[in-house]
């Protein structure tokens, strides 16, 4: 499989997040790990999290971003240790993201996308074209 670059990164987490899909993650393994590849790029790289940190910010990304996607954050944070993107200390008391992960899978210029920045210009060039449309149809 070859890396996930960043048009292709950015037109997956515009169609997972804006269109309502079923409950949970999807199905395709590339598209989970995009998922998972926007909040971990969310997170301070370095940073150490408590659980009540990460918690804040998986109900934000849930809120701003992953808008459609129908999971809760326990889950999500739970999916995100479980396949590396985030690593927890043996306590289980705090988290980091695990840069070596994303590495494997997406190109290194991935690293510069701001999945809220890509989620918004989303959602304006879909309220221009409803607002086209409404124009059309007005005049017609």
């Amino acid at each position: 499989m070859s890396k996930i670059n960043v048009d292709e990164f950015e037109k997956r987490l515009e169609a997972l997040c804006l269109k309502k899909g079923g409950r949970g993650l999807p199905r395709k393994r590339q598209d989970q790990h995009i998922l998972f590849k926007s909040i971990a790029l969310i997170l301070e790289p370095h940073r150490d999290y408590s659980e009540s940190e990460l918690n804040e910010v998986l109900k934000q990304w849930l809120a701003k971003i992953g808008q459609k996607i129908e999971i809760d954050h326990v889950t999500l944070r739970r999916h995100l240790v479980d396949e590396g993107y985030i690593s927890r200390d043996r306590a289980g008391m705090l988290y980091k993201v695990n840069d070596a992960k994303m590495a494997d899978l997406f190109e290194p210029e991935t690293n510069a996308i701001n999945p809220a920045k890509v989620i918004e210009k989303a959602l304006k060039r879909k309220e221009q074209k409803k607002r086209q449309y409404l124009n059309r149809t007005k005049r017609n």
